[in-house]
């Protein structure tokens, strides 16, 4: 398999090697994809934890109403748009 990495990516490969971080380029890629890989596990066992928590709360009848919700998500909205404007 050949990959094409970007001009700054292969800089900071190159500079991992060069430091003696890490023996090789191979070596490199394999480590970054290997943390991907714990990543994306992570995420959908978090994934799948929330929504067996959710399924069992709703099979407990713990249920939100409809204005519960998008009053929720209103709140979450403008607490994520808060986040992203500029200092």
């Amino acid at each position: 398999m050949n990959v094409t990495l970007t001009p700054s990516l292969e800089e900071f490969v190159r500079r991992k090697v060069e430091t003696g971080d890490y023996r090789s380029p191979d070596e490199v890629v394999f480590e970054g994809l290997r943390l991907l890989q714990q990543q994306d596990e992570r995420w959908n066992a978090e994934a799948r934890a929330k929504i067996d928590e959710g399924w069992n709360q709703a099979r407990a009848g713990q249920l939100r109403s409809p204005e519960e919700i998008r009053e929720n998500l209103a709140v979450r909205k403008e607490a994520w748009k808060a986040g992203r404007k500029p200092a």
